[in-house]
């Protein structure tokens, strides 16, 4: 993990930047003329050895990217996770420090790698250094082509400078800043384990339960510690599944190594337990959500001592 952020800079973002030529147009997806919101580090309590993480629950969403969609912006918020930053209020509350993504994973995934891209997105030339996984052709890399309903969301290819541009303005400061949590972390504890929050549809391919929790089939986190989450939520009343349909995606893979007490768990979320998903916005279940996820984590804190 000491090495995970230079790495990805000197394979790749460094690579590309100098590869943009200033005479290239970008077409409606030049610089944002509004800065951003940074990626927000919410410190919690150095007493503790879990660090919650929100990356998909971003919802700035630049006029000159939503102008220049061919989806309106309902669409476009189809993948969002929204509120998990919320939701997790009550447990950051007890000391664990929460990141988030205040961008939107339609704009840049920060749970895929960095160059994992679809090059049927681009025009010009594509760098040798991308490597597309099956889902990334699919259309859902790090830059994603299509939306969470699986809509195109480009009238026509992106100059590859975009996708560099992007990379380096919004995965790159997220990653920046979890990675160096996270090693912070370990090295006041001698362990830490990260709980990735995600939000998922009530859709069959979930198998309707109210919670996934994605270990990666035992590869990210430790078995007993995703026994004791399982345990906890049941516990309180929820049904519960592991690693099916959501095994846990880059995040999980990249920061869960079990054998350097390094833990990694993603934890999807059914949306209807606290939100209308047609509307987006909070109902009554929201509250008794988010203070079972409080129960969660400190059950979980003092099963990690």
């Amino acid at each position: 993990m000491k090495n995970f952020v230079h790495s990805v800079l000197s394979r790749g973002i460094r690579a590309s930047l100098l590869a943009i030529q200033p005479q290239e147009s970008t077409s409606d997806f030049a610089a944002d003329p509004q800065a951003p919101p940074p990626v927000i580090v919410e410190e919690g309590s150095i007493a503790s050895p879990i660090v919650l993480a929100a990356p998909h629950a971003g919802r700035y969403y630049p006029d000159w990217f939503v102008e220049a969609a061919r989806q309106p912006l309902d669409d476009l918020r189809s993948g969002e996770d929204s509120f998990t930053e919320l939701l997790a209020q009550p447990a950051h509350s007890l000391g664990p420090p929460l990141v988030r993504a205040t961008f939107p994973r339609v704009l840049c995934d920060p749970n895929r790698a960095a160059w994992d891209l679809d090059p049927r997105m681009f025009h010009g030339p594509i760098p040798p250094f991308i490597r597309p996984t099956e889902r990334g052709l699919s259309g859902l890399g790090s830059i994603p082509r299509i939306t969470g309903n699986y809509r195109a969301i480009y009238r026509s290819r992106l100059p590859f400078s975009e996708a560099a541009r992007r990379i380096a303005t919004y995965w790159m400061p997220y990653h920046t800043t979890l990675a160096r949590l996270l090693q912070h972390t370990h090295q006041q504890h001698g362990q830490c384990l990260l709980l990735d929050l995600h939000s998922m549809p009530d859709a069959a391919e979930s198998n309707m339960v109210d919670f996934v929790l994605g270990d990666r089939h035992g590869t990210a986190c430790a078995r007993h510690i995703t026994d004791r989450a399982e345990q906890t939520l049941r516990a309180l009343g929820y049904s519960t599944a592991r690693n099916t349909p959501y095994a846990g995606a880059y995040i999980t893979q990249q920061y869960g190594h079990p054998s350097k007490n390094c833990h990694a768990l993603q934890i999807e979320m059914r949306r209807s337990l606290y939100m209308t998903e047609k509307t987006r916005t909070p109902h009554e279940g929201f509250q008794p959500l988010a203070q079972d996820l409080a129960v969660l984590i400190g059950s979980l804190l003092e099963h990690m001592g």
